[in-house]
């Protein structure tokens, strides 16, 4: 074997001719041979900070290792409030708990803990009268934390029915992808108009744009871009650079684009993302097109209110008619044809 085979003096075999930047390495047991002498030292009594009592009984331990390996531990240890326990204390003597802003935070938890149930549904019910755009979406994330079901329910819903003047809070800022993709991507959203849902979804991403913007596409297919106006569409989305530089975005744009420009194709082109929202609590309405009294020389079109159980005139055509055809396109009702009759 030559020298140039052997290496140079001090080189081990094989080695490459550039230095070694770095080298990752891993101990597969490392975690279970911390956790043995973790117990030593429990054993020891050595570096605990937790002493629970059963009976006669005391057993030392570390909270971090007790809340890693047990749900209740985890809970007692980070939400058990001094004031919390001292409220619920005197409760199961007396009944009697007020809750208030500044303490609910601590009851809720506490009271899960130590399972007494009524004073965990009263939390809930008070946070529940407390919501506000301001609020729903923080105290939908502790119900969620807690579990509280139906508090999460009703702040959702409550996130969704006022989104108008949630998009525009912090909280709605801070929120994660998956949080602010479940409010937008929601059928019973309420908005005045589509616009709301894109101004929204790009503020969004500006608050955080390096982190937030491989997030455009995945927002952009919720937002109903063919109901929004040609102008805004044009003006707003399309100078959108966020918009106008993806390349994702090209066909969701295109798509809203077609919808306006080829109204021939709409049945073609439909999709979730051409249907109107539909907000929870909205009731549908009954329109009636045609007919008017005997002497009547025009024909009459009446929409009934189910709230108010009542008909009102909404418009009259040029002359009375029957078996018109009705539809509706956007926000306008079509009367077309029928029979034109009592002239």
């Amino acid at each position: 074997m030559s020298a140039t085979e052997m290496g140079t003096p001090g080189t081990p075999l094989g080695s490459p001719t550039q230095p070694i930047t770095h080298h990752f390495h891993t101990t597969p047991d490392h975690a279970s041979v911390a956790l043995q002498a973790m117990n030593k030292l429990r054993a020891n009594s050595q570096l605990c900070d937790i002493e629970l009592v059963a009976g006669a009984a005391s057993v030392f331990a570390h909270r971090v290792v007790l809340a890693a390996a047990s749900a209740y531990f985890h809970v007692m240890f980070n939400y058990l409030d001094s004031l919390a326990l001292q409220l619920l204390v005197e409760y199961s003597y007396t009944g009697d708990i007020i809750i208030t802003e500044d303490n609910v935070q601590v009851l809720l938890p506490a009271s899960s803990l130590l399972q007494m149930s009524s004073v965990r549904e009263a939390c809930c019910k008070f946070l529940m009268r407390q919501l506000h755009p301001s609020n729903c979406l923080g105290i939908r994330s502790f119900a969620d934390a807690h579990s509280c079901g139906e508090l999460h329910t009703r702040s959702h819903k409550f996130a969704l029915q006022n989104f108008p003047e949630v998009c525009g809070t912090e909280e709605f800022l801070l929120l994660p992808y998956k949080q602010v993709e479940e409010l937008i991507s929601s059928p019973h959203l309420n908005v005045p108009c589509e616009e709301k849902v894109f101004t929204a979804v790009i503020s969004w991403v500006k608050h955080d744009l390096p982190a937030r913007q491989k997030h455009v596409p995945e927002l952009l297919k919720y937002v109903r871009l063919p109901l929004l106006s040609r102008d805004f569409l044009t003006s707003n989305v399309d100078a959108e650079p966020l918009v106008r530089e993806n390349a994702s975005c090209h066909h969701l744009l295109l798509e809203a684009l077609k919808y306006h420009l080829l109204p021939e194709q709409r049945a073609v082109l439909a999709s979730p993302r051409t249907q109107e929202r539909q907000p929870d609590g909205v009731k549908p309405y009954l329109f009636a097109c045609g007919g008017g009294s005997l002497f009547a020389i025009h024909s009459e079109v009446e929409c009934y209110n189910p709230r108010t159980d009542r008909w009102m005139p909404v418009a009259s055509m040029n002359y009375r008619r029957s078996r018109a055809g009705v539809t509706s396109l956007g926000r306008y009702l079509y009367v077309m044809g029928g029979l034109r009759w009592g002239v």
